[in-house]
């Protein structure tokens, strides 16, 4: 059961380290300071799992900077 347990753990921080989360975190941050001379960053949240064919950088950035845009709107 340990066994498992460890497995799932390395599993999820390998997962969080991904280009696609690194790019979504990124991505977060510039859409919520979107047009702004000086903004406080803000703390992007837990990357969500990509969606099928999104896998790297470039896909994670576009998709956090869409929902930080969209959060700082409201």
């Amino acid at each position: 059961m340990k066994k498992l347990i460890f497995i799932g753990l390395l599993f999820i921080s390998a997962y969080a380290q991904s280009p696609f989360c690194e790019g979504f975190k990124a991505g977060y941050v510039a859409g919520y300071c979107y047009g702004e001379y000086s903004c406080l960053e803000p703390l992007p949240p837990l990357c969500p799992l990509p969606k099928l064919g999104e896998y790297s950088f470039q896909h994670g950035y576009n998709r956090g900077f869409l929902l930080g845009l969209s959060k700082k709107r409201r």
